[in-house]
């Protein structure tokens, strides 16, 4: 299976608002976007249709995003659960839709957890 790689960098993520932000930022996903665990999934869950035009990343049947990602402050729990669970969430709709799973989280830790 082939790989695309983005990396992401959590660590000046304070609300979840500016999750929602960095979101739509790194994935291009376009200026209707809701900003929420909704919206977020749908948009995430285009990966492999281009033609929704959710999100500015693509990939292909055969091809599995890895999602590094820096800088997670795990003390605030609400935007933590919301990247997990709505990842989770994305890659069972792979499996229901048939596919593969589209997205492996690729997870650094810093120091200050």
């Amino acid at each position: 299976m082939k790989t695309k790689k983005l990396s992401i960098d959590f660590s000046t993520l304070e609300t979840i608002d500016d999750f929602h932000n960095k979101m739509k930022e790194s994935f291009g996903f376009p200026d209707f976007y809701g900003k929420n665990t909704h919206a977020f999934i749908d948009c995430l869950t285009s990966l492999r249709y281009p033609e929704d035009g959710m999100t500015s990343i693509t990939l292909k049947k055969d091809e599995i995003l890895l999602l590094e990602v820096n800088g997670l402050n795990y003390k605030n729990s609400e935007i933590a659960n919301t990247f997990f669970s709505s990842i989770q969430y994305v890659n069972y709709r792979c499996t229901y839709l048939k596919d593969k799973d589209a997205i492996v989280i690729l997870l650094n830790q810093s120091s200050d957890i």
